[in-house]
């Protein structure tokens, strides 16, 4: 008897660690407790994970104010989420491996540069754009792998200007919605390549593609990645890297490819400032000295290109 308890007291921390899920980040555990959800009422970095099991639906969303997450570590205790959505937050990753029921994910405007959506099969409905580009919080997603969510329904990736290429291999959906563009084309021009099994029949629109939807200008391809690279190699070469004074971009071949605007950002994702003409003698004087984000927008697609500043 004496030494089963003994056991005993040696499993019970284990038991009860199990039973918990770490919340690191005190304002994401706080709109926990102020919906109900951590149950314990105390802000400790923690919560117990049979509240976040419970859970189908989380609303994160706070509006354009101070109230902003930084680390959505312990959302993947939500394994029963079927409905995620909030906006205007700072984190700039989300591990959603765990969430297989998830069917819709709303996260505009918040600071995301990746997502892995591999896991989420069930996903039906994507909003990961942005709302207005005058407020300072915005996605800034490059690339998106979408070949697993063979569900979807509606994808809303409106003023993610940063977008060079969507994956939508496997994804014979007969109703499927893509809303791109943004609000001001003239000021944030972009053409999104979107990667298909059969790129003929999506850019004639036939089957299995006649009942797609897609609003904003994109093209059609079997590979994007190779696609977009080899454009920007063979039409554009910028120099020098790294720089002191200028930036030059240089348009090798003026045939069918129109460079419409370069946007200029810091490490951390924040716009600078938008040049739409003499694209052979960018100012970077006043930059400080740092790794940019030059983001190449042409009528034929987008590349991002990093450019250091000494």
């Amino acid at each position: 008897m004496k030494k089963l308890i003994i056991i005993l007291l040696t499993l019970v921390p284990f038991l009860t660690k199990a039973q918990v899920t770490l919340i690191p980040d005190s304002t994401f555990e706080q709109l926990l407790i102020n919906l109900n959800i951590d149950s314990d009422g105390i802000l400790n970095g923690q919560m117990l994970t049979s509240d976040a099991q419970n859970i189908t639906q989380l609303n994160l969303y706070t509006g354009a104010g101070s109230f902003r997450i930084l680390n959505m570590t312990g959302i993947e205790a939500f394994t029963n989420l079927e409905l995620l959505l909030g906006s205007f937050h700072e984190f700039n990753n989300i591990n959603l491996s765990t969430l297989t029921k998830l069917d819709t994910l709303i996260l505009p405007s918040n600071s995301l540069k990746t997502i892995n959506l591999s896991n989420n099969v069930s996903l039906e409905y994507l909003h990961i754009g942005n709302y207005e580009l005058e407020f300072a919080q915005y996605n800034l997603i490059r690339q998106l792998d979408l070949s697993s969510n063979v569900e979807l329904r509606h994808l809303d990736l409106y003023n993610l200007f940063t977008l060079e290429r969507i994956n939508l291999k496997n994804n014979k959906s007969s109703q499927l919605k893509i809303i791109l563009g943004n609000e001001n084309e003239t000021f944030y021009p972009y053409n999104v390549c979107i990667e298909v099994d059969d790129p003929v029949a999506a850019t004639n629109g036939t089957a299995p593609y006649d009942t797609w939807t897609v609003l904003g200008n994109h093209y059609y391809d079997q590979n994007c990645a190779l696609s977009i690279e080899k454009f920007v190699n063979d039409n554009f070469k910028i120099y020098p890297n790294p720089a002191t004074e200028y930036v030059s971009i240089e348009q090798k071949e003026t045939k069918d490819v129109t460079l419409q605007s370069v946007q200029i950002l810091d490490s951390s994702g924040k716009w600078i400032k938008s040049v739409k003409d003499n694209f052979n003698q960018i100012d970077v004087s006043n930059l400080s000295k740092g790794m940019y984000l030059f983001v190449i927008q042409t009528d034929k697609g987008n590349k991002t290109e990093k450019i250091i500043v000494k």
